[in-house]
C-alpha cells in the first residue's frame, strides 16, 4: 500500500499536507509501528514537541484500553508523559503491544495535527473539537475497558462455537454477604450467549466471494492457478496465458498476496475463522473434526470452486492439510513434536501410556489414536511402542507391554513384519535383553526368570547338580516339568556329544564323540583345491532378509568348529561365524555377501572355505544347458572352470569328492549316490549306465532290489514323469477292499504318523538312533544308518521307520530327510503339500487326511507320503 504520495514527500510538504491525501489513520498507523520498534528508549518529551505539553490526555484519539494504561500510570497531561518512554508503558500491568500502538498512534496524530504551530490550527474542524475534548465519559476508563473486553471475549467465543460456555469465573470467600455470592453467581453465570456478537454472523463464502468480484480477470487466474491450484501452475505457463514476462505474472502474484494479507485480517469472518482454526491446530486436527466445528470449511467457494478450507490452507501460512490432516505448520512438523512427546514419557523399552498421552493433548481419544497410527506407531495393551525400528526393539516393546513371556509365533505375529521365526529367534538370542524362559518362549532379562538356554545346557545342569551322574527317567521328568520340551529330544541328546547313556544313567563322556560325517562324505560339499572345500547352497528368501541357517556337520568338521563351541572366519566383509550350539551346526548371515554379487532368490551359489580360515560366497556362471552331462556336472561341483571336455570333467568330479584324478566312473558315480548328490549321479547316469528305463525296469522285477518290509504299495522306479496333483484335495476315497487309491504319477511309501516324522528328523541331526514317542510311550524306532551302509545307497536314505510290535519291530519305510520334514510340516499345517528335494524339485506328496477320516481312522494316521515316478 502506497502511504505517501512520492518518495521526498519528507522535503518538499509538511506532514499535516500529506496526511490530506493519504489515509491519516493508516499513515499514523506505520508511523507509531516504527517508532515503537527504533525508539522505545526515546523519551516522548522529546520525539514529539509539536504537541502542546498542557493538552489533556483524555483528548487523544484514544481506546479504553490506552485511558486505562494512562490512569495505571497517573499521568493526566502530554507534559505528565513527557519522561515516559515505550519501555514504560509495556511495564505498566496488563499492558500489551497493540495498547502500547495504539498510544503511540494518537500521539502521531496529534503531532501531525499541531505540525503548523503551537495555538494555529491547520487541520479539519471536526478534528479540532476532538483535541479540545468532549464531556467526560460517564464511567472510569477501566470500566470502559471492561465492558469493551467483555465484548470482544463474547465474540471469540461465538467465533470457537462456544457460546455456552461462562466468560468469567469470580471466587468469593467463605462466610461472605449473601448479596455478594449471588452477585458472584450472576457473573459465573454470564456465557457469550447473553451478548449480542459484534461481528455478527457474516458469511466467509460470500465474504471472499465478494474479495474476488475486486479482481481483475488476471489476478483471479493466478489466485486460482497459482495459489488454489492441484497442482499450482509454474509461472512460465501463466506467463505463455497472457504474453506476458514471468517477472510480470509474479509482480502480479505479490499485489494478490498483499491484498490477502491486507483484507482477511482478525476481526473479519474469514480472519476470525483463520484465527479459531490456529487455535484448534495445535499442533493437529483431524480435517473431519474441523468441518463439524465450522460446516463452512466443506462449502464451495463459487469461482475458484475448491472448498473453503482449501482457500484457508493456501492463505494462511500457519498451517498446512494434508491427507485430512491439518498441521501446524505442516505434518511433518507436526510428527516430530509428536515424537518429541512420545519421548518425555517413554519408559526403557519406548513404551508409552495411552492414557497418558491423551491427558497431554487435546484431541478427542479416537482421533489421537488415528493420528498415532497414520504416524506409524503401534498400540500393545493401551501402550504406545515408540521403538519399532528394530526388530529387538519391536520385540522388547511387546514384550514390556505385555509383561509376561510370550512364544516366539506369537511375537512375529504381533511384529506383523515379513520375517522367519528362525531370523527372529536369532535376533533375540544375540540380543542381552532378551532371556528363553523355554525352548520356543522369550521374556525380558529385567525380569530375572529362570532362563533356558539348549537342552545341552540343561542336561549339563542337572549333572552338575546331582553329582555327575542322574538317571534317565530322572533327568526326562526335571526338565520337562520345566519347560516344554520332548522326552525323545532329552533322549537324544543325552545319548549323544558331550553325554552318553549307560545302563539307564546319564553321565558325561569320557572319550570325545567321533565326528559325525567326514567333508568328503558331505552332500553339496566339494574339494576345490588342497585344503579348499565348496558347499553349495541355494539362495532363499530368508538367505536374501539376512537370516541364520543350518549347515552339514562336514562343514564343522572342516573348519574346526567342535558341538558347544563357535568359529570364526575371516573374510573380506568381516568375521564369519560357523556354530553348533545346537542339534545342528549353523552358518551367520551371508546377506553382505549376496548383496555384493547381487544374487536372486533361486540362484545356487558357493560358499568357499579357503586356508587359514578365510571364507567367502561365489556365484556361478550359468550353466550352458547344451554342454555334455559330464560338464554340467563339473559345474554343480563348482569346477566349471578349467573343465573343457569331458575328460577334464571326469577329473574335476572325481578330485571333487576326495578321489584320485583317475579314479574309475563306476566308483565316482558311487560316492555321489553315497552323498546323496542325486542331481550329480542323474547326470552322471546318463554317460555312464545303460539307459535309465532299462536299469529301473530291470530293478523294478529283480527281487533283489525290493524293500523288505514296505507298506501297502511296492516302491519302484518307472521312467515316466511326476504328474500333477492338486495338494489342497486329498484323494481319500476308500475303496472296498479298504484301501485308498494313489494318485496317478505316485506310489506309496507308507502312512507315516507325524511323531514318527518327527523322529526321522531327529535322527537325521542326531546320526543315531531315536525313539519314537507316541504319548508317553515309546511305539518305536528311527533307525539311522551311515552313508556307508549299503541300505543308504540301496534305498538313498539314511533312517528306517519301525513299529515296535508284540512280535518284533515291523518295518514302516525307509525315508529321507526333506521327506520327514514335509510330512511333520503337513501335520503342522493341516493340509496336503509337495514334498520338494534339497534341489526345490518336486519328488513327491504328502497327503493330509483330517482326524476322524474313514482313511485316518482305518491307517490310524493322517499322513500319508507318495513319491513320484522318475
Amino acid at each position: 500500500m502506497d502511504l505517501t504520495p512520492s518518495p521526498d514527500w519528507w522535503i518538499t510538504e509538511s506532514p499535516a499536507v500529506t496526511t490530506m491525501t493519504v489515509e491519516h489513520e493508516d499513515l499514523c498507523r506505520h508511523l507509531a509501528q516504527l517508532f515503537v520498534v527504533r525508539h522505545s528508549t526515546a523519551a516522548f518529551g522529546q520525539s514529539f514537541p509539536t504537541v502542546p505539553r498542557h493538552l489533556p490526555l483524555s483528548t487523544l484519539a484514544t481506546s479504553s484500553r490506552v485511558a486505562t494504561t494512562f490512569q495505571r500510570l497517573q499521568v493526566r497531561t502530554v507534559a505528565d508523559l513527557g519522561p515516559l518512554t515505550v519501555g514504560d508503558l509495556y511495564d505498566v500491568r496488563g499492558t500489551g503491544h497493540n495498547t502500547v500502538e495504539d498510544a503511540v498512534t494518537a500521539l502521531v496524530s496529534a503531532a501531525i495535527v499541531r505540525s503548523g504551530g503551537q495555538d494555529e490550527w491547520d487541520g479539519p474542524e471536526d478534528e479540532r473539537e476532538a483535541l479540545r475534548g468532549a464531556a467526560p465519559a460517564s464511567l472510569p476508563p477501566a470500566q470502559l475497558q471492561l465492558l469493551e473486553d467483555l465484548t470482544q471475549l463474547a465474540d471469540w467465543r461465538h467465533i470457537r462455537r462456544r457460546g455456552d460456555q461462562s466468560l468469567l469465573n469470580v471466587v468469593i470467600e467463605d462466610g461472605a454477604p449473601e448479596e455478594i455470592q449471588e452477585l458472584a453467581l450472576r457473573l459465573n453465570s454470564l456465557t457469550a450467549a447473553d451478548m449480542v456478537s459484534a461481528t455478527g454472523s457474516s458469511d466467509p463464502v460470500l465474504e471472499f466471494t465478494a474479495f474476488l468480484s475486486e479482481l481483475d480477470e488476471r489476478q483471479v487466474r493466478i489466485l486460482c492457478d497459482r495459489f488454489l491450484g492441484r497442482p499450482p501452475k509454474k509461472l512460465a505457463e501463466l506467463a505463455g496465458d497472457f504474453d506476458v514476462s514471468r517477472e510480470r505474472v509474479r509482480q502480479i502474484e505479490s499485489k494478490v498476496k498483499d491484498l490477502l494479507a491486507g483484507r482477511f485480517h482478525f476481526g473479519t469472518t474469514i480472519g476470525n475463522l483463520l484465527a479459531s482454526l490456529r487455535t484448534e491446530i495445535q499442533p493437529i486436527a483431524a480435517l473431519d473434526r474441523l468441518i463439524t466445528l465450522h460446516p463452512d470449511l466443506a462449502r464451495d467457494v463459487p469461482g475458484v470452486n475448491v472448498p473453503l478450507w482449501l482457500v484457508l490452507d493456501r492463505l494462511d501460512d500457519y498451517f498446512e492439510v494434508t491427507d485430512g490432516w491439518a498441521a501446524a505448520p505442516d505434518v511433518a512438523a507436526a510428527r516430530e513434536q509428536t515424537r518429541t512427546l512420545l519421548e518425555d514419557f517413554a519408559t526403557d523399552h519406548g513404551l508409552v501410556d495411552l492414557a497418558t498421552v491423551a491427558t497431554a493433548t487435546s484431541m478427542p481419544k479416537t482421533e489421537l489414536l488415528a493420528w498415532l497410527s497414520w504416524c506409524g506407531y503401534t498400540l500393545h495393551n493401551n501402550q504406545i511402542l515408540t521403538r519399532t525400528r528394530s526388530l529387538g526393539d519391536h520385540a522388547a516393546g511387546l514384550l514390556a507391554a505385555t509383561g509376561e513371556p510370550l512364544h516366539i509365533d506369537e511375537l512375529q505375529l504381533q511384529i506383523g513384519r515379513d520375517n522367519s521365526i528362525r531370523s527372529l529367534a536369532n535376533q533375540l538370542a544375540d540380543d542381552e535383553r532378551f532371556v528363553r524362559t523355554d525352548r520356543s518362549t522369550w521374556g525380558l532379562a529385567s525380569w530375572q526368570l529362570e532362563e533356558y538356554t539348549s537342552i545341552r545346557q540343561q542336561i549339563g545342569l542337572e549333572l552338575a547338580a546331582a553329582g555327575g551322574e542322574v538317571e534317565i527317567g530322572r533327568l526326562v521328568d526335571s526338565i520337562t516339568s520345566r519347560f516344554d520340551v520332548s522326552p525323545s529330544s532329552i533322549q537324544a541328546y543325552a545319548g549323544n556329544g558331550d553325554f552318553e547313556i549307560v545302563q539307564g544313567v546319564v553321565r558325561r563322556r569320557e572319550c570325545p564323540a567321533a565326528p559325525r560325517k567326514a567333508p568328503s562324505a558331505t552332500r553339496r560339499l566339494f574339494k576345490y583345491d588342497d585344503d579348499w572345500w565348496k558347499l553349495r547352497v541355494t539362495v532363499t528368501r530368508d538367505h536374501l532378509r539376512g537370516s541364520g541357517f543350518p549347515v552339514p556337520s562336514g562343514v564343522a568338521s572342516l573348519v574346526g568348529c567342535a558341538q558347544g563351541e563357535v568359529a570364526e572366519l575371516e573374510s573380506d566383509l568381516g568375521t564369519q561365524s560357523i556354530r553348533w550350539t545346537g542339534l545342528q551346526p549353523s552358518s551367520g548371515t551371508i546377506k553382505r555377501f549376496l548383496d555384493r554379487l547381487e544374487v536372486r532368490e533361486g540362484q545356487n551359489v558357493f560358499l568357499e572355505f579357503a586356508p587359514y580360515g578365510r571364507f567367502d560366497v561365489s556365484l556361478p556362471d550359468p550353466a550352458d544347458p547344451e554342454a555334455h552331462p559330464l560338464e554340467r556336472a563339473a559345474a554343480l561341483t563348482g569346477c566349471a572352470e578349467g573343465v573343457g571336455s569331458p575328460e577334464d570333467a571326469q577329473m574335476a568330479l572325481a578330485m571333487a569328492v576326495d578321489l584320485p584324478a583317475h579314479a574309475k566312473p563306476r566308483q565316482i558315480l558311487s560316492v555321489y549316490r553315497q552323498r546323496g548328490d542325486d542331481d550329480i549321479a542323474s547326470l552322471l547316469e546318463e554317460v555312464w549306465t545303460r539307459p535309465r528305463n532299462q536299469w529301473i525296469h530291470q530293478s523294478s522285477t529283480d527281487p533283489s532290489h525290493a524293500e523288505a518290509g514296505r507298506s501297502e504299495d511296492d516302491e519302484v522306479d518307472a521312467s515316466d514323469e511326476i504328474l500333477t496333483v492338486d495338494p489342497a484335495e486329498p484323494q481319500d476315497q476308500v475303496s472296498d477292499d479298504g484301501s485308498v487309491s494313489v494318485p496317478a504319477g505316485y506310489r506309496s511309501v507308507g502312512w507315516v504318523r507325524p511323531h514318527e516324522a518327527e523322529a526321522a528328523v531327529l535322527a537325521y541331526q542326531l546320526h543315531s538312533d531315536v525313539p519314537m514317542h507316541d504319548g508317553d510311550k515309546i511305539s518305536g524306532w528311527a533307525r539311522y544308518v551311515d552313508d556307508s551302509s549299503g541300505d543308504a545307497s540301496k534305498f538313498r536314505a539314511n533312517v528306517m521307520l519301525a513299529r515296535a510290535r508284540s512280535q518284533g519291530e515291523r518295518i514302516v519305510c525307509w525315508i529321507r530327510e526333506h521327506e520327514a520334514f514335509s510330512v511333520v510340516q503337513a501335520a503342522a499345517e493341516r493340509r496336503s503339500m509337495s514334498v520338494r528335494g534339497p534341489d526345490g524339485v518336486t519328488t513327491g506328496l504328502v497327503q493330509y487326511f483330517p482326524p476322524g477320516s474313514e482313511a485316518a481312522e482305518r491307517y490310524r494316521s493322517t499322513t500319508r507320503l507318495l513319491r513320484g515316478h522318475g
